[in-house]
C-alpha cells in the first residue's frame, strides 16, 4: 500500500511474517470474492471457537493479524485452522495500521475487517456483489453490544457555533450515510482503500484515526454507507471512544477543517496558521512545521479534494 498520503515519519511497511495459509498458486477460488480481515484483540480463550464459525461459512479466505505481544497460541490454530494466514507483527501498530497491513495482504477485492472478540451475525452473500457494483469504499455494520442491544454506531457530523460535534445514532435505515465505520469495522473496497491512503499512523488516537479517514473519504468524493443487512455482536463491551483533544485532533483538523476547495482543488490557507498556532500547545516554531508539513501536503493532492469541508455539514444527508 502507498504511504504518501500520510503526514507522518513513520513511514514504510509494517515488519511481519506470515504463518499458514496456502501458497498464492494454490489458493482455491471462493465463491464470494472477500476477505474476512480479523484483528486480534482481548481474551485467547475463543479465538478457535471464532475461527471455526468463520470456516464453517464459507464465505473466503481468512487472514488473521496478531499485534507484537507473544502469540503462544498461533502455531496450535495454525495447525488446526491450515487455511488461515495469521500475519504476525514485529512492531507496536496503531489499530489503523494493522488495518492497513491486513487490506494490502488480502486476496479478495472486498474486505471485511472484524476484531477477534465480536462475532459475525448476519451478511447475506449477495450483498456483496450489490456493495462491489455501487463503489462504496466502506460498508459499517449494524452493532450489538454483548445483550444483543443495537450499540449507537453510525455517526453524522454537525457545525454550530464554529465548533465541529458528532453525534451517534443507533442504525434505523439500510444505506444511511456514516462519517466511518465503528470500531474500524465495516466491508471494505480493497481498491478504493487502498486509493484513499487508508489510516494515516501519525495519529494514535482511534477516534481521530478514523475520523481523519472519513472526513477524507468524504471530501474526496467517496461514500461510506451503513448496511441493516449486515451484523456483528461484541462478546464483551464495546469500546469507548477517548475524545479528548489531542495531537491526533490537530493533525484531523490541519488536514480536513481547514481545508478549502478553490477553483476545483484543495488548498490550506496560509492565513489558518494564526489560528492554529493559538491553539497548539507544542510553541510557534514547532507548530509552523507542523501547519508546512501538513500544507505540502494537501498541495500534493490538491486535485483529490472534490467537497469543502462545509459542504458536508450542509449537505450531509446527500453527500
Amino acid at each position: 500500500m502507498s504511504t504518501t498520503l500520510t503526514t507522518s515519519d513513520r513511514v514504510g511497511r509494517l515488519p511481519y511474517t506470515v504463518v499458514g495459509g496456502a501458497r498464492w498458486d494454490r489458493v482455491r477460488r471462493f465463491p464470494y470474492p472477500l476477505t474476512l480481515l480479523v484483528l486480534s484483540r482481548g481474551d485467547r480463550l475463543f479465538r478457535a471457537e471464532l475461527l471455526q464459525d468463520l470456516s464453517a461459512r464459507g464465505l473466503g479466505e481468512i487472514l488473521w493479524v496478531e499485534g507484537d505481544g507473544p502469540s503462544t497460541d498461533i502455531e496450535s490454530l495454525s495447525r488446526d485452522f491450515p487455511d488461515v494466514r495469521f500475519l504476525l507483527l514485529k512492531s507496536p501498530a496503531t489499530a489503523g495500521e494493522k488495518l492497513n497491513v491486513g487490506i494490502e495482504e488480502a486476496r479478495a477485492p472486498m474486505v471485511l475487517a472484524l476484531w477477534s472478540d465480536t462475532r459475525l451475525s448476519v451478511i447475506p452473500p449477495s450483498l456483496l456483489a450489490s456493495i462491489e457494483r455501487t463503489g462504496t469504499l466502506c460498508t459499517a455494520p449494524v452493532v450489538h453490544n454483548s445483550r444483543r442491544e443495537p450499540v449507537p454506531s453510525w455517526q453524522s457530523p454537525t457545525w454550530r457555533r464554529r465548533r465541529f460535534s458528532l453525534s451517534f445514532r443507533v442504525p434505523r435505515k439500510d444505506g444511511e450515510a456514516t462519517l466511518f465505520p465503528f470500531d474500524y469495522c465495516g466491508v471494505y473496497n480493497r481498491q478504493k482503500f487502498e486509493q484513499s491512503g487508508g489510516y494515516d499512523p501519525a495519529i494514535t488516537n482511534p477516534y481521530w484515526q478514523k475520523m481523519d479517514f472519513g472526513f477524507r473519504c468524504f471530501l474526496w468524493g467517496d461514500r461510506l454507507r451503513g448496511s441493516t443487512e449486515i451484523s456483528l455482536t461484541y462478546t464483551g463491551a464495546p469500546p469507548e471512544e477517548n475524545t479528548t483533544p489531542d495531537q491526533g485532533y490537530k493533525l484531523f483538523w490541519l488536514k480536513n477543517i481547514a481545508v478549502r476547495v478553490r477553483r476545483d482543488m484543495g488548498v490550506l490557507p496560509a492565513r489558518r496558521i494564526f489560528e492554529y498556532m493559538m491553539h497548539s500547545d507544542t510553541g510557534p516554531l514547532y507548530a509552523v512545521k507542523e501547519f508546512r508539513a501538513v500544507r505540502d501536503w494537501v498541495r500534493t493532492h490538491r486535485f483529490r479534494f472534490r467537497r469543502d469541508p462545509r459542504e458536508l455539514f450542509e449537505r450531509w444527508e446527500t453527500a
